[in-house]
């Protein structure tokens, strides 16, 4: 067992800053364990009344005071935690915060490893495994529509939805069971008609639930966008009217950008990363250029969705064909949206009289960067193309590990229909609906191994 899974397992008493490091009005330290009030009792003045949740006061090293705070006691079992847990308002000064931190050390607690507090609340019964896996994805989320998903998991939707498989798998082991125990008795059975019924629902259940984990993943990673093409085409122009301000800067002279420009924005619910990249042309001196160009190729292949920029002001050129030959000999299989810019002057671009281009491009969409006009049509582009519609909602958060673990629960309830349709084969089946049961049980953190658990808090932040 690791170091780190020893600290989790110890019942002593753990403090940590929760609130983010730096400046700010106010910080709140957690403290959590059977003796967090003594500890803070030793250290802690307050006139207040004995019987105040929350409490004004002093914390004082000796007859020195180190902070004016305010203490919210909450009492075990109805915590956070489990355990007794208090939580002290200070001034969000990092020398108060550091000072603070280091007295409670000396008076009893230590410091908390990353994700203990939600450790410990999954040990003593008030989060499952999934349900705690969830509150990092709640402060992780990049979007409001993906907070809304994981917070639903902190609820326990999903993990409902898991236990009420389960529930469904355990009550049909039940009635096979009974089946080899007692094949002559008078017990109500299950004809072989409802078991692979009832087993058909099961099934579709968990498929419904991995249907859900690409639109769960695109929405808590998101999806990397590239903006290509030749020089003066409109790439940086585009990355500012995306945003809505003047990110990237745009001139009238070739080969401006040298270097990539990303920012992040939110695209229907979708964690989108825009990234300007350096324009690819045949025939440049600028070695800071060619650095660029290059950096460019490697954007290319790291990148979710190509999005290249045509100038439909003028005709195809010998740029767009370089970039044409770079995008083949790559042998991409992922989208490549064309964007045909400057839409508002008059058109020279005939994009089908090079088939090359043609055959390279999954869709066209006409914009003008520089009017604004087009870019909630890219935008659905790539929504669309992530797989979410514009009116579509995401209801859970599904992590690969869940993935791997529905996989499994599936294909053992797919063995598990196999072996109940066939005749003298029932043992077979209640072994590999034992298998999906366990399965999900992993989910929910019911007999998980500890390298495992370490591995999913450790990920967290440290207060958390």
């Amino acid at each position: 067992m690791s170091n780190c899974a020893m600290n989790y397992l110890k019942e002593d008493t753990i403090v940590a800053l929760s609130t983010p490091v730096g400046k700010s009005a106010i910080a709140v330290i957690r403290m959590s364990g059977d003796d967090a009030f003594d500890i803070l009792n030793k250290v802690f003045k307050t006139s207040s009344k004995k019987n105040y949740q929350i409490k004004y006061g002093y914390l004082v090293d000796g007859n020195e005071k180190k902070d004016e705070v305010l203490c919210s006691f909450f009492y075990a079992p109805n915590t956070y935690t489990g355990q007794n847990l208090v939580e002290i308002s200070v001034h969000g000064n990092p020398v108060i915060i550091k000072e603070v931190l280091n007295l409670l050390y000396k008076t009893g607690a230590r410091p908390a490893e990353p994700g203990e507090f939600t450790y410990r609340s999954f040990l003593n019964g008030k989060k499952d495994l999934a349900q705690a896996e969830a509150v990092c994805n709640l402060i992780t989320s990049k979007t409001a529509t993906s907070a809304k998903a994981a917070l639903n998991n902190v609820r326990g939707v999903f993990s409902t939805k898991i236990k009420n498989i389960k529930d469904s798998i355990t009550n049909l082991l039940a009635f096979m069971e009974v089946t080899l125990d007692h094949p002559e008795e008078d017990i109500m059975f299950l004809s072989r008609e409802e078991k692979l019924s009832r087993l058909e629902i099961c099934i579709k259940d968990v498929e419904a639930l991995l249907k859900s984990y690409k639109a769960s993943k695109t929405f808590q990673n998101g999806i990397k966008a590239a903006l290509i093409g030749k020089p003066n085409a409109g790439k940086s122009s585009l990355l500012n009217a995306i945003l809505g301000k003047n990110r990237a800067i745009v001139t009238e002279i070739a080969g401006t950008t040298t270097d990539t420009v990303e920012e992040t924005i939110d695209c229907h619910g979708i964690p989108l990363t825009i990234i300007d990249t350096a324009g690819i042309r045949k025939h440049t001196e600028n070695s800071i250029e060619l650095l660029g160009q290059e950096k460019t190729r490697e954007i290319i292949f790291s990148a979710d969705i190509l999005v290249w920029i045509f100038d439909s002001s003028f005709p195809i050129d010998e740029n767009d064909i370089q970039l044409a030959n770079i995008l083949n000999n790559a042998k991409l299989s992922i989208p490549i949206i064309g964007l045909l810019n400057k839409s508002d002057l008059p058109q020279k671009l005939v994009i089908d009289e090079n088939s090359t281009l043609l055959n390279l491009l999954t869709s066209k969409i006409k914009i003008s960067a520089k009017k604004e006009t087009g870019i909630f049509t890219l935008l659905d582009e790539f929504a669309k193309i992530a797989g979410i519609n514009n009116m579509q909602d995401i209801n859970l958060m599904i992590n690969s590990r869940h993935c791997t673990l529905l996989n499994n629960a599936l294909e053992a309830l797919q063995k598990t229909k196999l072996e109940l349709s066939s005749k003298n084969a029932d043992e077979l089946a209640c072994f590999q609906a034992k298998v999906a049961q366990n399965a999900l049980n992993e989910i929910l953190g019911i007999n998980v191994k500890e390298d495992i658990l370490d591995t999913i808090f450790s990920t967290f932040c440290i207060g958390k």
